[in-house]
């Protein structure tokens, strides 16, 4: 074997060396793009969580989320503020995960979860007052899915105690059913 030959032999293994350790790159760096976009979704949820949790845990945020939600007209100036703050959160959560839903089944599927829970809240009196007031301030793609779901949705009314009492009962079993109702 001349040293010539010997010479291709190592310049051949040295490019399928270089062609390897870029697939290896290449694979881990898809792998850290999964992390980092799955760590993404976790934090969002965690975020949106905590903020839940907060608003049901203080009796005065439900009241008042209820009463915007139903008309902000009845709130006060700091109570607007307040609440125009609750439903930019909940609204920036929605943009966040529309902006983000292309890149990964998980984050599609988190996004088509919670897009109809976004639209019922944007669609009550409350949201439609905020969307018409700072809609604008939304990335433009997200305003536009938003505006064309809404555009085509009818002003939701908030649920009351009685729509809850209602639908507890229509889930009791019956009597002609043979349950014992305990009546």
């Amino acid at each position: 074997m001349t040293l010539e030959a010997i010479y291709f032999i190592g310049q051949t293994v040295a490019a399928f060396a270089i062609v390897a350790s870029l697939v290896f790159v290449g694979i881990q760096s898809r792998q850290a793009g999964r992390a980092s976009e799955l760590a993404t979704l976790q934090a969002m949820g965690e975020r949106f969580d905590g903020f839940r949790r907060l608003l049901v845990s203080d009796k005065e945020l439900v009241d008042l989320y209820d009463r915007g939600m139903r008309d902000p007209a009845q709130l006060d100036e700091a109570e607007l503020v307040r609440f125009r703050l609750m439903i930019f959160i909940a609204v920036e959560g929605g943009q966040a995960s529309f902006l983000i839903k292309d890149n990964s089944a998980a984050a599609k599927a988190q996004f088509e979860a919670l897009d109809r829970l976004y639209v019922q809240v944007m669609g009550s009196p409350g949201g439609r007052a905020w969307w018409a007031m700072f809609g604008q301030t939304m990335h433009p793609a997200y305003a536009a899915h938003l505006d064309s779901i809404l555009a085509s949705t009818p002003i939701s009314r908030v649920v009351t105690k009685d729509d809850w009492i209602e639908a507890l009962n229509s889930l009791a079993p019956t009597k002609s059913a043979g349950v014992n109702t305990g009546q």
